[in-house]
């Protein structure tokens, strides 16, 4: 179904107006339905960035800054969402030996297997599952186009 029938508007002044309220408008419905798929873990978009982040950063640990700086979402406070994931026994906090002003965050064992049985299950991934390889790529390519031209 196209964007116009979507919203039910019938025309976009110029492609680069439609191009904005595409990707606003996929952007929420993606949201909408991973969000859906993630609060049956008990769990929300962010707080699942934070656990692959952790998971990511493996057996050094990472501090609530480096989370900070890697969250898909900037608006996000680390803190109280990593503070909250410690509450849940998903994440640990460990104070450095040298430094006791450095926190690490490490994934409990209740933390690593839920992350690790939603990246099996491939719960977020899978909403992509429709589109072939290479209309991934070619989409990727212009979001990562895109994007750099924002920055500019």
């Amino acid at each position: 179904m196209s964007l116009e029938e979507e919203i039910k508007q019938r025309s976009f002044k110029t492609e680069q107006s439609k191009l904005i309220v595409n990707l606003i408008y996929t952007s929420n419905r993606l949201k909408e339905r991973i969000s859906a798929r993630l609060k049956e873990n008990g769990l929300t978009m962010q707080q699942y960035n934070v656990l692959r982040i952790v998971r990511g950063a493996g057996e050094t640990g990472s501090t609530t800054s480096e989370i900070r700086e890697r969250l898909l979402d900037k608006m996000s406070d680390a803190s109280r969402m990593v503070d909250r994931l410690v509450c849940m026994d998903f994440l640990m906090k460990v104070r450095d030996k040298q430094d006791r002003r450095i926190v690490f965050i490490f994934l409990t064992a209740k933390g690593e297997k839920l992350v690790n049985l939603l990246i099996q299950r491939e719960e977020v991934e899978s909403l992509a599952a429709g589109m072939d390889e290479k209309k991934a790529q070619q989409l990727n390519e212009l979001l990562d186009c895109f994007r750099s031209d924002l920055a500019g």
